[in-house]
């Protein structure tokens, strides 16, 4: 596949929480979306199968982030960065085996909401992501260690009742 990469950057303050969103001009076309910090750790990533690509993320220092964007050459797409106020944050905490994998699921009950899903190893490693703009969020990982592993849960867009499933995958 041709492809390139393309990277732009924004200054951002501490203490926000962010959306950044990658909308191509063809909707049959993949996009995919890498943040990386001040230090250059990459801290969030779109990396679906899906045309369009969203990640949000809290920049916990002032500094410089940058944004992958990779996709097919001779694409035209639109990029936005802009704050997000969080109406709902939850934090669960379980405690899992190694070598293990799971699937993650957040079911609003309700369907005009935007739910988005963090997952952190014992190490504070994101591990997977949904920061799409559904309502619902699904996640797939493996377990690196034993340990007590985090699930952040955060609503964008109104605030409903839902159902968070945590579930071993048949090997």
């Amino acid at each position: 596949m041709n492809e390139f990469q393309q990277i732009y950057s924004a200054q951002l303050n501490s203490g926000k929480t962010w959306r950044v969103s990658v909308i191509p001009e063809n909707s049959n076309i993949d996009f995919d979306l890498y943040i990386f910090d001040p230090q250059g750790k990459e801290i969030a990533k779109d990396a679906s199968s899906e045309p369009d690509a969203y990640c949000t993320f809290t920049s916990f220092a002032d500094g410089i982030y940058q944004f992958k964007v990779v996709a097919p050459k001779d694409c035209s797409f639109t990029i936005n960065v802009a704050p997000v106020s969080i109406l709902l944050s939850r934090l669960y905490h379980h405690r899992l085996p190694s070598k293990s994998s799971w699937s993650v699921a957040v079911i609003p009950s309700e369907p005009n909401v935007d739910f988005n899903l963090y997952i952190e190893s014992p190490e504070g490693e994101q591990l997977a992501q949904d920061s799409s703009p559904n309502s619902n969020a699904y996640c797939t990982f493996t377990t690196t260690v034993e340990g007590v592993y985090s699930f952040r849960v955060e609503s964008l867009k109104g605030v409903s009742y839902y159902d968070f499933q945590l579930k071993p995958l048949d090997t």
